[in-house]
């Protein structure tokens, strides 16, 4: 979720009480509900822009990005722990999900950020979630390390998702070279994040991460060896159907804490 270009003019006008930063409007006065331990996988799709419209909610549209420039945002979460803002455990913690993130922005509301439009959580318990997105699936991450004992290691990943409600399968499949790792901090809250189900819905992220950029353009990284997805499920066929990889993070040890409106 991090970027590595900034734009500071809010391509929305800034409701009192909140600031813009790194494409989205967060409020100033916050409380800490949670934090989020694991590691992560996030590929980024350029879509067809239209095909992606169709499905956000109205009075939300589309909106342009730093780099890398994408339409949908996919992040495998193999979750290690959920903990309370007092770091007592959750009673019910996050399993392995899968979200899909678009960059919004709503012109009335005075909101730009990212909204999860869709998501699968593993098994049935998880169903709904923070966001109503999530849909109870099946979830196998499978992974294996080549390496030639010189200079050349390679991590093959691939992910296989089927939905508990309806028929299809989501899968991926990569394999990439592994790259110099760099750590990334995040000051205050700087990534807001929406349900495409309840605008009251509101909440914002600070991440503490190690960062791995296998495949990032901007930078002239391009470390992917192979790469396919299959998508035969009805929900965002259109979408999935143009989806072209533009760039891909990897987190291998990930901190999330998430806010709320004080």
């Amino acid at each position: 979720m991090t970027t590595t270009k900034r734009n500071n003019a809010s391509p929305v006008a800034l409701a009192e009480g909140y600031y813009y930063e790194n494409g989205c409007t967060v409020a100033s006065k916050v409380h800490l509900t949670e934090r989020n331990y694991g590691t992560r996988r996030t590929f980024f799709f350029i879509c067809d822009p239209a095909a992606v419209q169709a499905i956000l909610p109205d009075g939300w549209i589309l909106r342009a990005t730093a780099e890398p420039e994408f339409h949908l945002m996919v992040h495998f979460n193999d979750w290690l722990h959920t903990s309370h803002a007092d770091n007592t455990p959750h009673a019910v913690q996050a399993p392995p999900y899968v979200g899909f993130l678009v960059p919004v922005q709503n012109s009335f509301l005075k909101r730009s950020g990212i909204m999860q439009v869709y998501g699968f959580a593993a098994g049935s318990h998880y169903t709904g979630g923070p966001y109503k997105a999530y849909r109870g699936s099946t979830y196998s991450h499978s992974s294996r390390f080549d390496t030639n004992g010189l200079d050349v290691s390679l991590t093959h990943d691939q992910y296989k998702i089927r939905s508990l409600n309806s028929a299809g399968v989501f899968e991926i499949s990569i394999a990439h070279q592994r790259t110099v790792v760099a750590r990334a901090i995040t000051g205050r809250p700087n990534l807001a994040v929406f349900s495409p189900y309840d605008n009251s819905i509101e909440r914002y992220y600070t991440e503490d991460l190690v960062l791995e950029r296998p495949l990032a353009p901007s930078l002239g990284l391009s470390n992917v060896k192979d790469f396919s997805l299959t998508w035969t499920l009805p929900d965002l066929k259109d979408v999935m159907a143009s989806a072209k990889l533009v760039a891909m993070n990897y987190n291998p040890a990930y901190m999330r804490e998430v806010f709320e409106r004080a």
